[in-house]
């Protein structure tokens, strides 16, 4: 008797060959979720207050003027990995160009709603980046209170679903 056969009779006899199975039949029917990555950039004029805000989301690191973080959102359909960055004011302009390249959507920190701040910034993000990218505007003080942490991951929450909504809506009409 060959080893592999010796192997699965001795399993079957002891019942774990069928635990082995059961596993595999499990594993084999599940459906293929998703992956995604999105690149979210995060601007605002208060390099402060946009540190505090992806500091809600854990780790956050800086290199060479540009912040980034990560956070991870799961639905029943797809793994959702989004990358957070945000320019310093110092970073360099190549920097701050390459923030917004391939960025999903972006989103504006403003200290309290300034309709001309959200001008520029808006129109920021369609030089760079062209029109139909999901914005979002925040308004949140220091310090964050939990209200205000909530409101960060809710509004984060609503750009990546949005976001996943349109790369469905895009990959169904390729179809």
């Amino acid at each position: 008797m060959t080893s592999l056969n010796a192997f699965l009779c001795n399993n079957a006899r002891h019942g774990l060959f069928n635990n082995f199975m059961g596993v595999l039949q499990i594993s084999s029917t599940k459906k293929k979720r998703s992956r995604y990555l999105f690149k979210i950039t995060v601007v605002g004029p208060d390099d402060k207050l946009l540190e505090k805000v992806l500091s809600t989301f854990d780790p956050v690191v800086a290199v060479d003027g540009i912040r980034i973080g990560s956070s991870e959102f799961d639905t029943d359909t797809s793994d959702i990995h989004a990358v957070f960055m945000s320019p310093k004011h110092s970073a360099l302009d190549i920097l701050l160009t390459l923030t917004y390249k391939g960025s999903s959507a972006v989103i504006i920190v403003l200290k309290e709603p300034d309709p001309d701040i959200e001008i520029i910034y808006r129109n920021e993000i369609r030089e760079n980046l062209g029109s139909g990218i999901p914005t979002r505007v925040l308004s949140v003080t220091l310090p964050l209170d939990e209200f205000e942490k909530n409101e960060i991951h809710h509004i984060f929450d609503e750009v990546v679903e949005e976001i996943l909504a349109m790369k469905v809506k895009t990959s169904k009409k390729e179809k």
